[in-house]
């Protein structure tokens, strides 16, 4: 990439670019998203492309070129990358699928599960086949019962309002009730027992269909914690829960099928790694694969075990012997 801070930039050229690229789209990309891109007001932009913007048209073709290279260094990357296979069933998805379905029958279930087993991806596979089903992810800031409400608010497709706590309940149970529909509380360990204990009451007044998900903290708070007699009813709601703290062999084996993994020593190297705690499972096994891969396209040639070991090196994972 140049470095064009004091260098003179084709006002015209780039101008071409700009628009070959949104054109790029079909449709065309708006311009208020490419203003988010380019940190550049639409405003700006809209004038400057069809070459009647009346400020300084070098400063703007100058910040546009840096976006430009960035654009294009980023899509040479991705070519070294291996093609994503997206969702693949494992025996690990098909028993977080159970869960979602039993949910969706009206019950409360519970799965609580290590980093790296594809829990969110199974999450998203079973909303596109099954409807409805409203997906909210906690984060630490949803925590408390409010911050927690305007996330459901959000996964219901409402527009969250600075309106009491005990409202933006009630407007929850009239948009789930008599739905027959499942929602799906992922990342559910961040969240306090009131937010929790809110959940439930939901699903007692409605039938709505809960699947709490998140990690092994969550199970460990609920059954056995210091606040376990506080989750007395939701315990005795639960209809079916899982637990799982790395994936399960046939997983490493379905995942390396998907990924087009064929060489016996990188298989068992990604044995290793997914099935070690804390390693951060199917998820760490991409990155490495990535990584991996970008490293042998350099020397133009395919994946090796020495290149996996070298992108380890530079991953927290790095303290696993394999």
């Amino acid at each position: 990439m140049i470095n064009v801070t004091n260098l003179p930039v084709d006002v015209e050229e780039v101008r071409m670019w700009l628009t070959g690229y949104r054109n790029m789209a079909e449709p065309p990309i708006p311009w208020s998203q490419l203003a988010k891109e380019t940190e550049i007001p639409a405003g700006t932009l809209q004038p400057f492309a069809a070459g009647k913007y009346q400020g300084d048209n070098e400063k703007i073709a100058r910040k546009l070129f840096q976006f430009r290279q960035s654009v294009e260094q980023q899509a040479v990357r991705q070519k070294t990358l291996p093609t994503n296979p997206g969702f693949f069933q494992t025996d690990t998805s098909q028993r977080l699928q159970m869960l979602l379905e039993v949910a969706h029958m009206g019950r409360i279930t519970v799965g609580a599960t290590g980093p790296g087993t594809g829990k969110t991806m199974t999450v998203r596979d079973y909303a596109e086949q099954a409807q409805p089903v409203w997906i909210a992810t906690m984060k630490p800031s949803c925590a408390r019962l409010g911050a927690m409400v305007k996330e459901v608010h959000r996964a219901l497709g409402l527009e969250p309002r600075n309106i009491p706590v005990a409202e933006a309940s009630r407007i929850v149970l009239d948009r789930v009730r008599q739905r027959r529909g499942l929602l799906v509380i992922d990342e559910a360990n961040y969240l306090t027992i009131d937010s929790i204990e809110e959940i439930r009451s939901w699903h007692d007044e409605t039938g709505v269909g809960i699947c709490l998900l998140g990690n092994e903290e969550l199970l460990a708070r609920i059954e056995t914690g210091r606040h376990r007699d506080q989750f007395a009813r939701l315990n005795r709601r639960i209809a079916m829960r899982h637990t799982q703290r790395v994936p399960l062999p046939g997983d490493v084996r379905a995942f390396c099928d998907a990924w087009g993994i064929t060489q016996p020593d990188i298989r068992h190297y990604l044995d290793t790694i997914a099935r070690t705690p804390d390693s951060g499972g199917l998820g760490e096994c991409q990155q490495l694969i990535e990584s991996g891969s970008m490293l042998a396209a350099a020397d133009d040639r395919g994946l090796s075990l020495a290149d996996l070991r070298e992108a380890q090196m530079f991953r927290a994972t790095k303290w696993i012997k394999t």
